[in-house]
C-alpha cells in the first residue's frame, strides 16, 4: 500500500517515520520543518513561528520526541514573565499577585475570594474567565492579553481552549498574594530544546528514520481521486498515486487544490477563523543578560503580544557574547497590521521594545520580519459545528487529516507527534 503524505511539517514527519517504505512526502518549501523550522543566519537561530519548547502530558511520546533527538538536547528551566504596569510579574500572573502594586493585588485577590461570577455557567471565554479568576485578574490581564493574541473578542471564543488551561489551587493564589512563592503550569516548568539548530531538529531527527522519500520543493497543484486512488500533481513532478493519502498542510490550502473536495466541507471552512503572524527577530553584539525564556504583554499600546530570548533555551542559538529577541504579532488581513511594510514593523517594535527596557537599538545587529498566514485557530462560538463538518465530510472520502491547521486544531507539537503514531497504527493495519 503506497501512502502519499502532503506537508513536511512535525505532522507528516513524524507519521512518515513510522510508516515503512512505501510512503512519499511532498513539501512545497525547499526544507521541510512547517511551523516548527527555525531560521539560521549569520550565527543567529530563531524558531521562525514563534518559540517552541518540548514538553509534554503524554511521557511516552515526550521520551521519544527526546530520544529522537539523541545527544542533541538539554533541559531547560521555564522563567517567563508578564511585563505589566512597568514591572514584571511572574507568569502565570496568579501566581505571583504580590507582585503587583497593592491596589491591584486587592482588587485581584478580593475579586477571586468573593466572585458573583463563580456559580455562572460560562458560555464563552471571557464568561470563564469571570467564573474561574474573578474580575480583577480577568480584566487586569486574562482578558486584554487574550483579546490580543487572538486579535478577536473573548466574549465571542468559545470553550475548546480552556481545557489547556490549569485552574490554580486556592491556596495557591491565596499564598501568591501574600507574597509566599507558588508555581503554576507545573507540567511545563522543565522543558526540553535542542542544543544546536533550533526547533527544527526535531523534524530532521524524525526524518531520519523515514524510509520512503521526502520531495522538497513539490508544490502540490492539483488533487484528484477515482474512488480507489489517488494522484497528485506537482508543478515540477510526474502525477504521483497513492491508495492512501494523508493531508498536513492548512484545511483551506488543501481545498484550494482538491476540486472535487465535499462541497458541505468547502461551505464550512470558508467560516473557520485563523490569526495570522508577524514575528520580527532582532539580534544584538550584546548580551545585557535577561534571564527570561519569554515575556508576555497584555498591554495594548504596545504591538507585539510575547517577547523571547532565544539565547535562554540554547547558548548556541546566538554568537558568543550575544543576544536576540523575537517579538511575536498577531494579525489578520485588513486590520491594518497586516498592511504594515516590514521596515515600518520593525521600526514600531524596536521602539515598543525600548519603551520597555528590553533593547538597546545601537547594538542590532541583525534584523528580519517573518510573516505567516497561518499561526493560531481561533475558537470562535460556531467552530465546533464547522470544524466537525469539515472533519466528517472529508473522512467520508477517505482522505485522512493531520495536523494544526489540517485538523484546524491549536494543538502543540507533542500533540501532533502523538496523534501521527496512532494514525501510523491505523495505517499499518489497514
Amino acid at each position: 500500500m503506497t501512502i502519499g503524505i502532503l506537508g513536511g511539517g512535525i505532522s507528516g514527519i513524524a507519521l512518515a517515520a513510522n510508516l515503512d517504505e512505501n510512503v512519499e512526502v511532498l513539501e512545497k518549501r525547499g526544507r521541510i520543518g512547517g511551523l516548527c523550522g527555525s531560521i539560521i543566519d549569520q550565527g543567529f537561530t530563531f524558531d521562525a513561528a514563534g518559540p517552541h519548547i518540548l514538553f509534554s502530558k503524554n511521557k511516552d511520546v515526550l521520551n521519544l520526541m527526546v530520544a529522537t533527538l539523541g545527544d542533541n538536547v538539554h533541559q531547560r528551566r521555564r522563567e517567563n514573565k508578564i511585563w505589566f504596569k512597568g514591572r514584571l510579574v511572574k507568569y502565570p500572573f496568579e501566581n505571583d499577585l504580590a507582585s503587583l502594586p497593592r491596589e491591584d493585588n486587592f482588587d485581584c485577590i478580593y475579586g477571586y475570594i468573593v466572585n458573583p461570577h463563580a456559580k455562572e455557567t460560562p458560555a464563552n471565554l471571557a464568561q470563564w474567565s469571570y467564573a474561574t479568576f474573578g474580575e480583577g485578574i480577568s480584566d487586569k490581564y486574562f482578558i486584554p492579553y487574550n483579546r490580543k493574541i487572538w486579535n478577536y473578542d473573548p466574549s465571542k471564543i468559545g470553550l475548546e481552549f480552556v481545557s489547556r488551561i490549569p485552574r490554580p489551587p486556592m491556596e495557591d493564589v491565596l499564598k501568591s498574594s501574600i507574597g509566599i512563592p507558588t508555581e503554576g503550569y507545573l507540567h511545563q516548568l522543565y522543558f526540553y530544546y535542542p542544543v544546536e539548530g533550533g526547533y527544527e531538529a526535531v523534524v530532521h531527527a524524525f526524518a531520519k528514520g523515514v524510509r520512503g522519500r521526502i520531495c522538497t520543493s513539490s508544490a502540490v497543484e492539483s488533487i484528484t481521486s477515482d474512488g480507489k486512488k489517488w494522484v497528485v500533481r506537482t508543478a515540477n513532478r510526474e502525477p504521483r498515486t497513492y491508495d492512501r493519502l494523508v493531508s498536513t498542510i492548512p484545511i483551506h490550502e488543501l481545498l484550494g487544490v482538491w476540486r472535487d473536495a465535499p462541497r458541505e466541507a468547502r461551505e464550512a471552512a470558508s467560516k473557520l477563523r485563523y490569526n495570522s503572524l508577524i514575528n520580527v527577530l532582532l539580534g544584538c553584539n550584546y548580551d545585557p543578560g535577561h534571564p527570561h525564556t519569554a515575556v508576555y504583554i497584555p498591554d495594548a499600546a504596545i504591538l507585539f503580544h510575547r517577547i523571547s530570548f532565544p539565547q535562554n533555551f540554547s547558548r548556541r542559538n546566538v554568537p558568543e557574547g550575544a543576544s536576540s529577541v523575537m517579538a511575536e504579532i498577531t494579525a489578520n488581513e485588513g486590520d491594518g497590521v497586516w498592511e504594515m511594510t516590514d521596515e515600518q514593523i520593525l521600526e514600531r517594535t524596536i521602539a515598543d521594545l525600548m519603551s520597555i527596557g528590553f533593547i538597546n537599538p545601537d547594538k542590532i545587529v541583525y534584523r528580519r520580519v517573518v510573516r505567516f498566514q497561518y499561526g493560531y485557530p481561533v475558537y470562535d462560538l460556531d467552530y465546533r459545528k464547522n470544524v466537525t463538518t469539515v472533519r466528517e465530510s472529508i473522512a467520508a472520502t477517505g482522505l485522512r487529516l493531520l495536523g494544526r491547521f489540517a485538523q484546524f486544531d491549536y494543538i502543540n507539537s507533542d500533540v501532533c507527534v502523538e496523534r501521527a503514531l496512532t494514525l501510523a497504527s491505523e495505517l499499518r493495519h489497514g
